[in-house]
């Protein structure tokens, strides 16, 4: 007759090597539901929109932050409207349209922006880059006095020396002048105003000689918005 206490010393050895499982966990057979949104890979993160914050109990994926909203540093004013694309003088409408009896330039040395107004309506804002400390430009209330598609430096040259080109070139007081160049986002120039080459060559189209230039030391461009009631809201 086998002995019962060993009959159950036999067992137990049995029943510990069948439970046994990966680091020796003791087997789950208990009925859980899924996991809410589970996917092939495991349960799915949404990301929130930009400028929404996430939904109650979803986060951003492991590694990566959540989105963040760019604001505009305070005391800054928006980016002034610009083209998005470069295009032809045939192909932008902005060329065909019929000059304002009303047309003025004003410069905003500060935030290195101009606009530039006709009978009311900013047509046209952009970026600029104006004298340096060194080589200020001139303040205050001019008048174009001259235009020049072609206009050339008659005192600085450039890497090949050559007169500097000064293409599509207003002239407001004396030696200075508003013309296309290099605008590096700050003040650059030796005291004339640089333009980007299709702001340069648009406003040249449109403004004439004796129209005002105003030079301010502070304040911004507002968006500019050639056409405003030219075509309808659908």
């Amino acid at each position: 007759m086998h002995n019962p206490r060993c009959l159950l010393l036999l067992l137990a050895v049995v029943g510990a090597s069948m439970s046994g499982g990966c680091a020796h966990q003791v087997l789950d057979t208990q009925v859980r539901p899924e996991p809410a949104n589970l996917g092939p890979m495991g349960p799915a993160v949404v990301a929130a929109p930009m400028g929404e914050s996430a939904p109650m109990g979803e986060s951003a994926p492991v590694g990566e932050s959540a989105p963040r909203v760019e604001s505009t540093p305070a005391g800054e004013s928006a980016r002034p409207w610009k083209p998005a694309v470069l295009v032809k003088p045939e192909n932008d409408l902005r060329y065909r349209l019929p000059a304002g009896q009303r047309r003025a330039l004003t410069i905003f040395i500060g935030s290195q922006t101009f606009e530039y107004v006709e009978d009311g309506q900013v047509f046209l804002s952009g970026r600029v880059s104006s004298g340096t400390a060194a080589h200020p430009t001139p303040k205050g209330e001019f008048r174009v006095l001259n235009k020049d598609i072609n206009k050339r430096s008659g005192k600085y040259t450039n890497g090949l020396d050559e007169n500097t080109p000064m293409p599509y070139s207003l002239q407001f007081s004396g030696p200075y002048f508003v013309h296309e160049g290099w605008v590096p986002g700050y003040a650059d120039s030796h005291g004339c105003v640089r333009l980007d080459y299709e702001d340069a060559r648009l406003l040249y189209d449109r403004i004439r000689v004796g129209d005002p230039v105003t030079i301010k030391a502070s304040g911004a461009a507002r968006p500019g918005n050639a056409w405003p009631d030219v075509f309808p809201i659908f």
